[in-house]
This record gives C-alpha cells, structure tokens and sequence, in this order.
C-alpha cells in the first residue's frame, strides 16, 4: 500500500513536469517556488491535523508529487547562478548537493527523536516540516524577490525524448541517473520499514542509523564536485560509485543483526557510493545544459518520479515472492549496468 501511494504522487510528478515551462511563464520562477513551497506548507499543516487515514493519504500522495517541483524550480536558480562558467559546475552542484544532504540528515535525526521510541508521534514530524517551509518561503522572498527569468520553452515528452534517445551521452547519464534515483526510491520507501518491522528497530534508532548514512553525502558530495571539476572527471568516479553501491546494497540482505554500529557502516557506505553517482551525473549533466534548457532539465527530473514508478512496483512485486531481506540483493544486482553506462560516456576532462 505503501508503494502504491508512492507511485501515484510519481504519476502526478511526471505529468506537472510537462507543464510546468508554462507556469514559469505566467508566473516566473520565484512566483511559481514560493506559491509551491506554500502550497507544500498547508499540506504538511494538513497532514498534521488529518483526522483520518483517507484525509491523510491524497495529503501524503500530494506532498510527495510536489517536492520534485520544488527541486526543479531551485535547478534553475542554480544555474543562473553558475551561468557559463562550466568548469565550477562539479563543485557548486556538489556543494548544493551536500548542503541538501545535511538537511535530509538533520531531518532524519530529529524527526526519529520526535517520533520516540514508543508509539511514534509523527504528527510532531510534520509539524516541524511546517516550520521550516516557513524558513524557507522567507530565504526565497529574500533572496530571490528580484530573479530575471530566462525564456522558457514549452516541454514537447516526444521531442524531448528523441533529443535523449539521438544524444550519446545524455541517453547514458540520463540512464545512470535513472538508477540512482531507482536505489533512492527503493530504500527511502523500504529501509525504514524493514529496520522497523524485520530488525524490529525503534524509530529513534531508525532515525540515527539514517542519519549516519546520509552524513557521507555532507562529507563528500563537495570534494567529489571540485575533483571532478579539477582532476579526473566524472566517469572514473561514476563507475566506481556504482561498484560500491551495487556491493553494499547486496550486503544489506545478510545483515540481520540489531546492533547499531554493523547498520551505521552499512549505510554509510551505501552512501559512499551514491555520493560519487549523485555528483557526477548531477555534474556531468549541467556541465552539458544552461538555464534556459528548462525541457531537457524537467525530462532528467523526470527520472526521480520515473524510479518511484518503477522502484515502488518492482519492490511491492518481489515483496509477495521473495522475503524482504532478498529485495535488497535484487537491488544491488539492478546497480550493476550503471558501471557499463558510465564507462561509455565521453569524459570531461
């Protein structure tokens, strides 16, 4: 039920990607992130005063389908930022990056303490997301009051797809960062259930093995960024990124003991490798776009709702044949093809 909620906001997600060079248009993008982050304020609110599980689900489903809109309009903030200087690229997506990861962190820390470790108070954890929701609206009308909005071009999925499948090098990013996104989806929606009801885990110890796991992203998306930017490019990193994700992924199902520490290294070396797939595709990417290329951009962000689909399916559908643990080899297996996509590209440097 879980991964049918999931998949429903992605379905959502995808088709508001398509539409929204339109609402950049008519609204401009600072409009358009403030009217969304408020939006996503009110259904947090909602989520904390829903009096019912069918009031709760579309507030989940909806809250779900707008965070990668959210992210999409912060791209191109971004990248008007960077401009044409493409060879900091690595290191400002890393150190975004890294500054993103650190609020996942300290989310998943605090929001496990909120929770307790008796009956957990999740509407603590929603109102808390409220509150900064609010921070944020105030840090856009800041420092974005004032944005000049490029021209936006309406997002054509047939054009937009053929410029992926025709382009070498996009069709293999694009795919890389498919699966990197699938193993986010995967274990944002499973990791936690399954420390909670296999290795029967409190959620304030769920929240700090998390947290531990996440905290590779803060020490390493930055340097990772300013290697690939100075030394040795992306597809070296990459592949490796995705040897160790593959691996440690894999470990996952034969771990089944309760002790912390084993769970802490565990995570956080999956995050190792996801660190070094995350930057590099992000770098690779826009070393490639500019800000005015809002359809090429919306079609890579697809692929985060394209592997909730696809994660949340294939997780719900192993889940009836083979026991949880198992879920998790399948996979470390489905990492394996992106060593191939990254060995094919073009490098950078």
């Amino acid at each position: 039920i879980v991964g049918v909620l999931y998949m429903i906001a992605a379905v959502l997600t995808i088709g508001a990607l398509f539409f929204i060079p339109r609402a950049l248009r008519a609204r401009g993008n600072y409009r358009l992130t403030l009217a969304l982050a408020i939006t996503e304020t009110f259904l947090l609110l909602g989520l904390v005063l829903a009096p019912s599980l069918y009031i709760a689900m579309p507030l989940f489903i909806l809250h779900h389908a707008l965070m990668p809109l959210l992210l999409f309009t912060i791209d191109i903030f971004t990248e008007e930022r960077i401009g044409k200087k493409e060879t900091v690229t690595g290191g400002r997506r890393g150190m975004q990056l890294a500054l993103i990861a650190l609020g996942y962190a300290l989310a998943i820390l605090f929001a496990g303490l909120l929770l307790g470790s008796g009956n957990p108070r999740f509407a603590l954890v929603y109102l808390a997301s409220a509150l900064c929701m609010l921070v944020f609206c105030w840090y856009i009308h800041r420092k974005f009051k004032h944005f000049l909005d490029p021209s936006y071009h309406d997002i054509n999925a047939f054009t937009a797809l053929r410029h992926f499948l025709r382009t070498h090098d996009f069709r293999l990013v694009f795919l890389a960062h498919f699966l990197l996104q699938l193993f986010f989806a995967w274990t944002v929606i499973y990791i936690p259930l399954y420390l909670s009801t296999v290795i029967e885990l409190s959620w304030d110890k769920i929240g700090l093995i998390l947290f531990v796991g996440l905290f590779a992203y803060v020490l390493l998306e930055y340097p990772i960024g300013k290697i690939a930017d100075r030394a040795i490019g992306e597809k070296e990193m990459m592949a490796v990124g995705f040897i160790v994700l593959a691996l440690t992924t894999m470990y996952i199902a034969f771990l089944h003991t309760s002790l912390l520490l084993p769970w802490m290294v565990t995570m956080f070396m999956t995050r190792v490798g996801a660190s070094l797939v995350e930057v590099t595709t992000e770098s690779y990417f826009f070393k490639h776009t500019k800000d005015t290329d809002a359809d090429i951009i919306s079609f890579f962000r697809a692929s985060a709702p394209l592997a909730y689909i696809l994660g949340a399916l294939l997780g719900s559908i192993s889940l009836i044949f083979i026991p949880f643990n198992y879920a998790f080899l399948l996979l470390g297996l489905l990492m394996l093809p992106g060593i191939v996509f990254a060995m094919l590209l073009k490098d950078t440097r």
